[in-house]
């Protein structure tokens, strides 16, 4: 199951926020968990609420979410420098999974870094990136230097990482020759090329490799090459145009067979939600999906039915072990009452 935000991903939801939210002032900031946020915004007529969750994802919601009774220090900061300012432009620093939301203009504003990858981290800012609070202290090195993240110290926004040059020929097949029989070449190229496995899969299927394509198992290095470069320059379109996206959201499933302890009962199906995606892949075009009308909507969605998929994967376990036990013991007393049948004839 896909549980966190891939580069592609923040640049679709990037697009989708910045034409809804820019303009509209903070009224409010909650915390639901740890690492969890909620922004309210707003302006006449539009309400509107940001949920963050710390290297997981940024969306709206519509959906209600519980809020600490006791708000956190961290929310506690949130309101004292960012309640009343206006959202200005959100960004993405470099090619990283990191957002810098920024509220007010001039000196008088703050940016609200937001790391969507590892462990993440979301990090308050005045106007000259010192940072004011953060949730996670940490350090980090950079060009050989240590980098602290820390209260009073400047978060380094020039050390984002830029758009890598496009692979060619020489550098892929490098790449290959460096590659083991079996491994998929999707997750071998994640690494290389910034946008996910499954934007890679996609690309590979339409330049005319199979599905889960490996190393040796539907791949030739010397006869399928040209495909193979076809496919990552395709991919690499997918950068930019997450960047300009305007399109639709979509949330991939997954079937589950539901097995009826009776076993005379039909089984039957549980669809569970798998994926979200900004595309239709073509991986997924054969399975069951759920389509909206804007990848934020799709997000959102996702994530809030996420926890009640996980008791129904539970039931359904449960379920399926007790109709595996039922199915022993019923195997076993056949077996027992024909045993004891033939040493009686």
């Amino acid at each position: 199951m896909k549980t966190r935000f891939s580069s592609i991903d923040i640049g679709a939801v990037l697009h989708e926020l910045s034409a809804r939210l820019l303009g509209l002032r903070v009224t409010n900031v909650y915390d639901i968990d740890n690492k969890t946020y909620l922004i309210r915004l707003q302006k006449p007529d539009t309400k509107v609420m940001l949920l963050i969750e710390s290297g997981i994802r940024i969306h709206t919601t519509d959906f209600e979410w519980p809020k600490h009774i006791f708000p956190s220090s961290f929310s506690m900061k949130c309101r004292k420098h960012l309640r009343t300012r206006r959202l200005v432009s959100i960004t993405q620093l470099g090619m990283d999974r990191i957002l810098d939301l920024q509220f007010g203009s001039g000196e008088a504003a703050y940016h609200l870094l937001v790391e969507l990858y590892d462990r993440g981290n979301i990090v308050l800012t005045d106007y000259e990136y010192m940072i004011l609070n953060l949730l996670r202290f940490r350090s980090a090195e950079a060009d050989g230097e240590d980098v602290r993240f820390a209260v009073r110290e400047r978060y380094p926004v020039e050390l984002a990482k830029p758009l890598s040059p496009p692979l060619d020929q020489d550098r892929i097949s490098e790449i290959i020759s460096g590659m083991k029989n079996g491994e998929q070449l999707k997750r071998a190229f994640a690494s290389h090329v910034v946008c996910g496995p499954a934007v890679i899969e996609h690309c590979l299927m339409e330049s005319g490799l199979p599905e889960g394509v490996k190393v040796g198992q539907g791949f030739d290095p010397t006869k399928d090459m040209s495909k193979l470069v076809v496919a990552l320059a395709m991919a690499e379109t997918f950068v930019q145009s997450s960047r300009k996206f305007s399109g639709k959201g979509y949330i991939i499933q997954k079937r589950e067979n539901q097995v009826a302890v009776d076993g005379n009962d039909t089984p039957t199906e549980l669809l569970i939600y798998d994926e979200f995606q900004p595309f239709l892949f073509a991986q997924h075009v054969h399975r069951p999906y759920l389509e909206f009308d804007s990848f934020d909507r799709a997000v959102d969605e996702f994530f809030s039915k996420m926890e009640s998929q996980k008791i129904d994967l539970k039931v359904l376990h449960q379920v399926k072990q007790t109709s595996l036990i039922t199915l022993r013991v019923s195997s076993w007393c056949i077996i027992n009452g024909l045993i004891h049948y033939l040493w009686l004839s």
